[in-house]
């Protein structure tokens, strides 16, 4: 092909593409006027002028966008990280607080705190690339720990320690999915602690004891679309948390995840705690106690709404008839306020627990779930609760319990001759 024919057809190829151009910004141009019109017409005969101002607002917006694409014009950045301030933290919380500073407004000491972040390093550290630097661990973690004690929002989370909003609500995420990692097969366990907190329970009068059963109330946001999913009989929505907790306060198994609407003793018959206790796998080598020819397993206590099963001792309550019944009774209730107390150390000490919890719903298991593992950390280093978060009153629900099915009536006789046995060997003993 000649020099002047391709010459000819490259001059061609571009005044196409100007008039190609030009038409397009005409179109623009005249689209604009004529929605600009639309528009003043709707604002004037609108029952609603406000909402039309609105959606005016956003047509411009999304017009400039494409002229800006047209014209290939873009916005300029006045800078890529919004300048933001650590001077809170670096200068005011890692310089000058002590350790009561510390366990007042995180829940833990700085040795603990050096600790944790230690055991969550490999899993989060991330890499320093050519774009900029990442926030490091030493940062997000004391963020996290920080929201879960405090229960505010994220945006005061982002003033005080000098990070984006989005940034914030990352971190508290990613820490909480690395706890839930790390640390809860190590540290929401029985363990090999079986024989103390036997001895445990037995000083306050119940003998061959491991745990106390109870559930509480986490109260979550109405999911949209499904307003009765999560609602229970209080007129709010929330998710169950039912534990089990030793002679300390610590948690040694938790169930979250349930529905509030579900009764205590539903979620409990279907939670793994039941069946590895129905198995005798829950409870290392299951040490058993022969009390007048009734074999006793290792027992739990609750409260009347469970139903009861040959390792499960619940209150005789309103059939406490005989002295030895009532002794009964009073000695199950100091065994069971060990959970009830718990609850309240967990909700005052991870305030997000105690208000409307602000995550979305496949987030709730694992920040619950983080908070009873951060409890048990705190509780296993001696760390008290401070002022005015002692033991808030925690929010349970206690019911009558469920109707009996065919599959746990031959427990229920079972339970009923271990629960009689218990109780006149307790009050023997009692007695000599």
């Amino acid at each position: 092909m000649a020099p002047e024919r391709e010459l000819f057809l490259m001059m061609a190829q571009l005044v196409i593409l100007l008039l190609q151009s030009s038409m397009a910004l005409c179109q623009a141009h005249l689209w604009h006027i004529m929605r600009k019109r639309r528009a003043a017409t709707l604002l004037f005969h609108c029952d609603n002028p406000a909402t039309t101002t609105r959606r005016a607002a956003l047509r411009r917006y999304w017009l400039r966008q494409r002229w800006y694409a047209l014209a290939d014009i873009r916005e300029q950045r006045d800078c890529w990280v919004y300048p933001r301030s650590w001077d809170w933290w670096e200068r005011i919380v890692l310089r000058v607080w002590d350790d009561q500073h510390w366990i007042q407004c995180f829940r833990m000491s700085r040795g603990t705190f050096t600790e944790l972040v230690g055991v969550l390093r490999p899993t989060f550290e991330r890499q320093t690339t050519n774009m900029r630097e990442p926030v490091s661990v030493e940062k997000r973690v004391p963020v996290a720990v920080w929201c879960l004690a405090t229960g505010a929002c994220y945006r005061i989370a982002a003033d005080n320690f000098g990070m984006g909003l989005s940034t914030v609500s990352d971190a508290v995420l990613e820490v909480c999915f690395a706890i839930e990692k790390e640390l809860l097969s190590k540290m929401v366990c029985l363990g090999e602690e079986v024989g103390k907190i036997m001895d445990g329970f037995a000083a306050l009068g119940f003998p061959h004891c491991v745990g106390a059963i109870d559930g509480t109330h986490i109260r979550i946001g109405q999911p949209r679309g499904r307003p009765d999913q999560y609602g229970n009989r209080k007129n709010f929505s929330s998710i169950l948390l039912q534990g089990t907790v030793g002679h300390t306060g610590c948690f040694v198994d938790a169930e979250v995840g349930w529905s509030g609407k579900n009764h205590d003793a539903f979620v409990f018959r279907n939670s793994a705690n039941c069946a590895a206790m129905d198995t005798g796998v829950f409870v290392p080598e299951n040490p058993t106690l022969t009390v007048n020819g009734v074999s006793v397993p290792p027992l739990m206590v609750t409260d009347g709404a469970y139903l009861m099963r040959r390792w499960l001792m619940k209150p005789y309550g309103k059939f406490a008839i005989t002295q030895q019944q009532k002794f009964f009774d009073r000695c199950l209730a100091r065994a069971r306020n060990k959970v009830e107390c718990s609850f309240g150390r967990l909700k005052g000490r991870w305030q997000c627990l105690l208000h409307r919890l602000k995550a979305r719903e496949e987030n709730m298991v694992t920040i619950v779930t983080a908070c009873v593992i951060l409890h048990n950390l705190c509780e296993a280093k001696g760390h008290g609760m401070l002022g005015s978060l002692r033991d808030p009153t925690p929010l349970t629900m206690p019911g009558d319990g469920l109707e009996y099915g065919e599959n746990d009536r031959g427990m229920l006789e079972e339970g009923k001759e271990v629960h009689d046995a218990m109780a006149a060997f307790m009050y023997a003993r009692d007695r000599r």
